[in-house]
C-alpha cells in the first residue's frame, strides 16, 4: 500500500467518512493488482513522433528506439509495470495531418496501436475518436528569431520618445503659436483703453520654435495674460527637454533591448514568416481548427499568420538553415527552445567563438499559445486507468517538470538583456545628426541657389526696363511714351502772341521800346504790378521765352 493509500485510510477512521470508502478503495487496488499482472505479459505497441527533445526515434541494429523525454516516462511505467513494448511509426511522421490515414492518430484509431508517446496537443473535437492520458502540464509556445542589430525601439536622437510623443510635440508646435497670437489679438480687441502691443503670427510663431531650441526671444509681453500664455510654453519645453536628455542618456548607456514584436498578433501583421517542426503540436492544433467548422475566430493560424513553413527537419538544422539563414521566426514549444538554444550556446564555445559573439539568437518573452499535453490511448486500451494513475504520481512528485529541465543550467541562457554595463557610442546613435546635417546643408544649398536664380532674373528685368524702345508715333499724343524715353527737356510750344501778333510786339499792352547798354528790350507792365524787360533780339528772346 502506497503513501497516499494509508493516508486516505487514516482519513476514513474519522466519523466523517462514509462507511462505503473503504470497500471502494479496496476493490479499486484489487483491480489495479490485477491489471498490473496482466500488463507483466504484454507487449504494448506503441507509436510516437520526431519531436527534437520531447520525443523521437532511431534505428539500432534494425530495431526501432524511442528517444527523449516521452521514453523516459515509458522506462518508469515499464519498470513499475514489468510490460515490454514494440514501436510502430506512422508514415506521415505526424499526429493530425491532411493524409488522415498516414497519421498516428489513425493508428490509434484503427487500434493498431495501443498508446501514443508523445506530448500530444489535447483537442477536444477529438476526443470521442481517442482517449488522452492525464494531462502532463500546460505548454506555453515561444518564438526563437535572430537577435536584431538594434533595439526595436530605435536609437539615436528619436530613441528617448515613442512615435506618438514625437507627433504630438510636432502638432503642439504647430498650434501653440496660433493660439498664442489669437490669444493676444483678442485681449487687445477687448481691453482697447489699455496699449498692449499686438504680437504678429510670425512673431508668436518663431517665439514658439526658439524657445523650444533654447533660443531666447526678444518678445517682451506686458500684459498679464500675455506673460502667462509664454510662461506655459516655457514651463512645457523645460519639462520636456529634461525627459528628453534624460532618456537619452538612458538609451545611449544602457544595454536594454526590445525585440520588432511584443504580442503574437504582430507576426500576422508585420507578415513575419514562421517555422515549426512536422511533430509539432501547433501544426495540429492549427489542423484542428480548421477541420472544426464551431471555430469561427480567435483561431491560431489568424494570430501569427499564414507565412508558415513545416520543415520535417532537425531543431539545429531549423535553427541554422531557417532562422539564422532565411531571417525566420522559430515557433516552439519553451522548453525544447531552452535545450536548442543551450546546445547552439556549447557549440559556439566549443569552437571557440568570442563570449559576445555566442549568443546570435533571443526567445520572446511572450507566448504564443498555450494548450495541454498528454499521453493518447486507443478506445479499447483497457490499461488507461493504471497508467494514468502512475503518471499523476510523476506529475504531483515533480518528475515530469525535472526532466523537462534536467539538461538545462540554473541560469538563464541567451537573455533578452544581455546585461554588459558598458557600451561604447556608435555611429548608429549619431545617425540622425548626420541626416540632419546633410538636410540642413542641401536646404542650404538649394535656397541659395535659388537667390542667385532670382537676382539673375531681377538684373535682366532691369536692363531691359533701361533699353529704349523705337518710337513710332506722335510725341504729343503719348506724354507717357515721352517721359519713359527721357525726353522731358524738349523746347515747350511756341507762346500765344507769336501766334496772333507780330514776332515780340507789346506795344498794345502798354509796353515801349528801350535801350539799355546797347540792347534793346520792351519794358512791359505786368499783371502782378512789376515791371518786366523783355529782349529784342533772337538769343535773347528765345531764352526769354524759354524761361517764362
Amino acid at each position: 500500500m502506497g503513501i497516499a493509500e494509508i493516508f486516505l485510510a487514516g482519513l476514513c477512521l474519522n466519523a466523517t467518512c462514509d462507511d462505503d470508502y473503504i470497500p471502494s478503495t479496496s476493490i479499486k487496488l484489487l483491480r489495479f493488482a490485477k491489471l498490473e499482472q496482466e500488463l507483466q505479459t504484454e507487449t504494448l505497441v506503441i507509436t510516437t513522433l520526431q519531436n527534437g527533445e520531447l520525443s523521437g526515434y532511431e534505428t539500432v541494429n534494425d530495431t526501432v528506439v524511442g528517444t527523449g523525454i516521452a521514453f523516459d516516462i515509458i522506462k518508469i511505467l515499464q519498470d513499475k509495470y514489468k510490460f515490454n513494448y514494440t514501436i510502430v511509426l506512422p508514415e506521415d511522421d505526424t499526429f493530425l495531418g491532411e493524409q488522415s490515414q498516414k497519421t498516428a492518430k489513425k493508428l490509434l484509431e484503427t487500434k493498431k496501436v495501443d498508446l501514443a508517446v508523445a506530448f500530444l496537443p489535447i483537442i477536444e473535437n477529438i476526443r470521442n475518436e481517442i482517449v488522452y492520458s492525464t494531462s502532463f502540464d500546460v505548454a506555453e509556445w515561444a518564438v526563437l528569431m535572430n537577435r536584431p542589430d538594434e533595439s526595436a525601439t530605435g536609437s539615436g536622437l528619436l530613441a528617448p520618445f515613442t512615435t506618438q510623443v514625437w507627433i504630438l510635440i510636432i502638432f503642439s508646435i504647430l498650434v501653440v503659436g496660433p493660439i498664442i497670437f489669437l490669444m493676444v489679438l483678442l485681449r487687445a480687441r477687448l481691453c482697447r483703453d489699455d496699449k498692449s502691443e499686438v504680437y504678429s503670427l510670425s512673431t508668436c510663431l518663431w517665439f514658439v520654435y526658439g524657445a523650444l531650441l533654447k533660443q531666447g526671444s526678444t518678445v517682451n509681453p506686458r500684459t498679464d495674460s500675455s506673460r502667462l500664455l509664454f510662461s506655459t510654453w516655457w514651463l512645457f519645453i523645460l519639462i520636456l527637454t529634461a525627459f528628453y536628455t534624460a532618456n537619452l542618456t538612458a538609451f545611449l548607456t544602457l544595454s536594454k533591448f526590445t525585440l520588432p514584436i511584443t504580442t503574437p498578433e504582430e507576426i500576422g501583421k508585420k507578415h513575419y514568416s514562421w517555422v515549426t517542426n512536422r511533430g509539432n503540436p501547433v501544426r495540429d492544433k492549427i489542423i484542428s481548427e480548421k477541420n472544426d467548422e464551431h471555430i469561427y475566430q480567435d483561431k491560431l493560424i489568424k494570430t501569427i499568420g499564414n507565412l508558415k513553413v513545416f520543415a520535417n527537419h532537425s531543431d539545429m538544422n531549423i535553427l541554422n538553415t531557417f532562422v539564422k539563414k532565411r531571417k525566420m521566426m522559430f515557433i516552439r514549444e519553451k522548453t525544447v527552445i531552452n535545450h536548442i538554444m543551450y546546445q547552439d550556446y556549447r557549440e559556439k564555445a566549443k569552437n571557440g567563438v568570442e563570449e559576445e559573439h555566442r549568443c546570435t539568437f533571443v526567445v520572446a518573452k511572450f507566448p504564443i499559445t498555450k494548450f495541454s499535453r498528454a499521453f493518447a490511448y486507443s478506445k479499447d486500451f483497457k490499461y488507461v486507468e493504471l497508467f494514468d494513475y502512475a503518471i499523476q504520481r510523476l506529475i504531483e512528485g515533480g518528475i515530469i517538470e525535472f526532466k523537462l529541465n534536467e539538461n538545462l543550467p540554473d541560469a538563464q541562457i541567451c537573455p533578452l538583456d544581455l546585461g554588459s554595463t558598458e557600451r561604447k557610442l556608435r555611429n548608429t546613435d549619431l545617425l540622425l545628426t548626420y541626416i540632419l546635417v546633410g538636410g540642413g546643408l542641401a536646404v542650404a544649398l538649394c535656397v541659395f541657389l535659388m537667390e542667385i536664380l532670382w537676382r539673375v532674373c531681377q538684373r535682366r528685368n532691369k536692363q531691359k526696363k533701361k533699353r529704349k524702345p523705337h518710337q513710332t508715333h506722335f510725341l504729343a499724343n503719348n506724354y507717357n511714351a515721352i517721359i519713359k524715353t527721357g525726353l522731358s527737356n524738349l523746347t515747350p510750344p511756341p507762346s500765344y502772341q507769336t501766334l496772333f501778333k507780330p514776332p515780340f510786339y507789346f506795344k498794345d499792352e502798354g509796353g515801349k521800346k528801350t535801350n539799355i547798354n546797347g540792347r534793346d528790350y520792351w519794358i512791359v507792365n505786368g499783371k502782378n504790378g512789376f515791371r518786366q524787360m523783355i529782349p529784342l533780339r533772337t538769343p535773347s528772346a528765345l531764352l526769354f521765352q524759354f524761361s517764362n
